[in-house]
């Protein structure tokens, strides 16, 4: 008798078991995975939601020239409360008011100036030169990342960086060189420690001595730090000292709009570009007017090199085109996102032109007082379509001085000429974005770009996720 029979059997049914294990669990896996991961689930990302502002701060850069005031105005609406104005523990209440400027004593060294609650929501403040000049800075929230370019650090042209931290805890700033053959090796500009409640200079003539143009990228690596330039200018023998601030710009970009070029007859202008990517850019500067935007004659490409600062003289070619009016700005074209400033030796005074952001709400800007004379002129331009913008000038109580609505369309720069009492310019586009400064031309001259106040806060989305 054979007993091969019942053992093939239970061999044949061992494997029937298996292959169908074999089957089913992976359909069993695809089918709880689709039930975990349905297929119209929510999107892995989303947008920062807008919440009420309760807590804002802005940084002014030291006084010059002994200088210890700045204005502070709220541009929301209805605001009729406190802010504090210091650094560390010495600070002081003020108090604060839409559509008035309430000027602090300040004192000489850089400060902050908090806002909570109602007085958050669109907190505006400017720093004001000495007493007779044209000169203001306009104090800006701490950022992450800030560009300057065109910087010296020789004995006829130097900059001084002014790192704020308005926090408690100590902030850490790195710093990037780019001069005209590459990053500049500067060891003392990185990890640069700013305890709480402080504030650091740090002379680029001292530090980096060259005598070619740089440009600094400012990075906050730890905490929050409100980074600003005092740029010096010595004409060596032809005239006196002068400085003024040079604004940050916010990051690169392929289209550079600088707003606001002073008039004089002996006017030397440099135009300075920098280029952080990895490849050569090619630069083409354009004059905007109140007619068009045009190339100017005599006035080459620039090409800037990677990693690099690039400067072109621009004295000769503006000279005619700026006597005879109606010019708001230069407009740099580049292929690759740069950044770029222009700089003006005018009248014996330095003035610093940089690209302000293109502003679809409206924008608030302080002004010093000005003397009977002094002008103040509005510029647009950088328009994206047809549109109208709203300006109102007020005084520093809040007297309404002039009122206006400007028709703009693209291609082209507007000017709106302001009294020369005007300490409170609101400026609200409608239909279309723009880009503006205000231009001070009193002994002296200096340029604010239009900025936009923060008026909410946001709050980033997380939600859990699957490995």
């Amino acid at each position: 008798m054979s007993h091969s029979a019942p053992g093939g059997r239970r061999a044949t049914s061992r494997l029937n078991v298996t292959t169908i294990l074999a089957l089913v669990l992976p359909v069993a896996c695809a089918v709880a995975l689709l039930l975990v991961r349905p297929a119209d689930g929510p999107a892995a990302t989303a947008a920062p939601t807008l919440t009420a502002l309760t807590r804002s701060t802005v940084v002014c850069p030291s006084g010059t020239g002994g200088a210890r005031v700045v204005g502070v105005t709220s541009a929301a609406d209805r605001v009729d409360g406190s802010v504090r104005v210091g650094l560390g523990k010495d600070r002081k209440e003020v108090r604060i008011a839409s559509g008035e400027t309430t000027s602090v004593d300040a004192g000489p060294d850089p400060v902050a100036v908090y806002g909570e609650d109602e007085t958050a929501p669109g907190l505006v403040a400017t720093r004001f030169g000495a007493d007779g000049k044209a000169a203001a800075a306009s104090c800006l929230p701490p950022a992450p990342h800030a560009w300057f370019t065109g910087v010296g650090a020789g004995a006829g042209h130097t900059s001084v960086l002014e790192l704020t931290n308005p926090d408690s805890g100590t902030a850490v700033a790195d710093v990037v060189v780019y001069g005209r053959r590459g990053v500049v090796d500067a060891p003392r500009l990185r990890g640069i420690s700013v305890t709480g409640g402080s504030s650091v200079q740090l002379d680029l003539s001292s530090i980096v001595p060259r005598r070619d143009e740089l440009s600094l990228e400012v990075v906050s690596a730890r905490g929050r730090i409100g980074a600003t330039v005092l740029d010096r200018y010595d004409p060596l023998g032809r005239g006196a000292p002068t400085s003024d601030w040079l604004p940050a710009q916010s990051e690169p970009a392929t289209t550079n709009l600088l707003m606001g070029l002073p008039s004089g007859a002996d006017a030397r202008r440099v135009l300075a570009v920098a280029n952080s990517g990895p490849d050569e850019v090619r630069a083409t500067v354009q004059v905007v007017s109140e007619q068009s935007v045009f190339t100017p004659k005599g006035v080459p490409d620039l090409r800037v090199p990677p990693q690099s600062t690039a400067k072109l003289n621009l004295s000769g070619p503006l000279a005619k085109i700026v006597a005879k009016g109606g010019v708001t700005g230069l407009l740099v074209t580049a292929n690759q996102p740069v950044t770029a400033s222009l700089r003006s030796y005018a009248g014996g005074d330095l003035a610093r032109t940089v690209p302000g952001p293109a502003l679809d709400g409206a924008a608030t800007v302080l002004l010093p007082p000005g003397a009977k004379g002094a002008d103040r002129t509005l510029l647009l331009a950088g328009a994206a379509g047809a549109g109208t913008v709203a300006v109102v000038a007020r005084t520093a109580a809040g007297e309404e001085l002039a009122s206006e609505k400007v028709d703009v369309s693209a291609d082209r720069g507007f000017t709106v000429d302001l009294p020369a009492r005007t300490e409170l310019v609101t400026v609200t586009p409608t239909g279309t974005t723009v880009q503006g400064a205000v231009l001070l031309a009193d002994e002296g001259a200096t340029i604010l770009p239009l900025t936009m106040p923060a008026m909410n806060g946001l709050v980033p989305s997380v939600r859990p996720g699957l490995p």
